[in-house]
């Protein structure tokens, strides 16, 4: 598939703006997404959407509450196996996008795990679907929507890069990319 045809421009409502909660589970529904990475003006916001609506990691964790509200809120990913929506403020407003899998595995893609920071360590907790890290002496903490961590193990973001070839030249680069889950990363031997 043309990475064209993956993605596509989001027109977003006034919803995002009044009821960013509201709006975010609405595009689950439709989308089938499964997580939600958001960046705000006071920290970072994971989510996790199951059948009751969208879960927060502040809900769970209060050590890390950053709320949702449309007026701090940069950016926000809601991401799955088969889709990314990813919706940013300019000064024109609201804008989104959305970039879709066809197919179980694109054919020109190459997958990526990029670990995020943190352990369970010492401090560190599991609750309901989240798992509170931290990391070094500052003890920098965030909780994504993952469980089943041992105290050494990691958390990786896996990244899905599409790759666009030169039609005069040949030459591949990636033309998109998009995050698809989060996974344990298992150390020590397991």
């Amino acid at each position: 598939m043309d990475n064209a045809k993956r993605w596509k421009e989001i027109k977003v409502d006034g919803t995002l703006e009044t009821n960013p909660h509201v709006w975010m589970e609405t595009q689950a529904k439709q989308h089938g997404f499964t997580f939600l990475l958001a960046y705000a003006d006071d920290g970072v916001i994971w989510g996790k959407f199951n059948a009751n609506g969208l879960k927060l990691s502040g809900e769970v964790f209060p050590e890390v509450q950053v709320k949702l509200r449309a007026t701090t809120l940069q950016q926000a990913r809601l991401f799955g196996k088969s889709a990314e929506l990813l919706v940013w403020k300019s000064d024109q407003g609201w804008s989104g996008r959305l970039i879709t899998d066809e197919t179980s595995e694109p054919e020109a893609s190459l997958v990526e795990q990029n670990w995020l920071w943190g352990t369970l360590g010492e401090k560190g907790k599991a609750a309901g679907e989240f798992t509170l890290l931290i990391e070094g002496k500052q003890g920098l903490q965030h909780a994504p929507p993952i469980t089943g961590l041992s105290a050494g193990d990691r958390v990786a973001l896996t990244v899905r890069h599409y790759i666009k070839y030169d039609n005069v030249t040949g030459q591949a680069r990636i033309g998109l990319s998009r995050l698809v889950d989060l996974v344990p990363i298992k150390l020590g031997g397991e």
